[in-house]
């Protein structure tokens, strides 16, 4: 796999010009074989009140990650982490069950002790991949998972894919497509 890093603000996405260049460059990239790898310019990108022209940063990389997917109309939106998905309790306790599937109804959910590496923890996640699917976006699809199961990409884009069967991931869905109508 060819990759390509692209460094992004949240000013890139509020300037037409920038988004237009932005769009470009991404459909360039993967007309190219090339998969653009996109995280914030944190060189410029600095939190609020460290300095008189703050620029505004994103929560996390999830946020960007979602932002991504609906500017660049992915159909399917994976946010790696360090836990297997989302839990009906926090995932070290014994009685956790993993949730396959997120939707509006789901009702327990059990969030962890948020990383000491991130920003945004699993609260951010779930916001993330829920602005993914929302309607109207060409991203039908968000799937949280964990990056340290070396197969867990090949696994979750499978057409024979099954969070409950395989315990790889949680699955959000737009609602009301035939997605969630298949999920429920």
């Amino acid at each position: 796999v060819t990759a390509s890093q692209m460094l992004l603000t949240q000013a890139d996405f509020g300037d037409a010009h920038h988004l237009q260049n932005l769009r470009y460059a991404v459909d360039r990239l993967l007309s190219l074989g090339i998969v653009p790898i996109v995280n914030e310019n944190d060189a410029v990108s600095v939190l609020p009140g460290t300095t008189q022209e703050a620029e505004p940063v994103f929560s996390d990389n999830d946020s960007l990650a979602a932002l991504c997917a609906r500017t660049f109309g992915a159909e399917v939106l994976l946010l790696l982490t360090d836990v297997d998905g989302v839990y009906t309790l926090p995932p070290t306790h014994p009685k956790a069950k993993l949730i396959p599937f997120y939707h509006a109804n789901t009702e327990q959910v059990g969030i962890g002790v948020k990383s000491s590496q991130g920003r945004g923890g699993m609260a951010a996640k779930i916001d993330a991949a829920r602005n993914a699917v929302a309607p109207g976006s060409a991203c039908t699809a968000c799937v949280i998972c964990a990056g340290s199961d070396l197969d867990v990409v090949r696994a979750v884009l499978s057409k024979d894919w099954d969070g409950a069967e395989t315990g790889k991931g949680t699955l959000f869905a737009t609602p009301g497509s035939d997605l969630e109508t298949q999920a429920l």
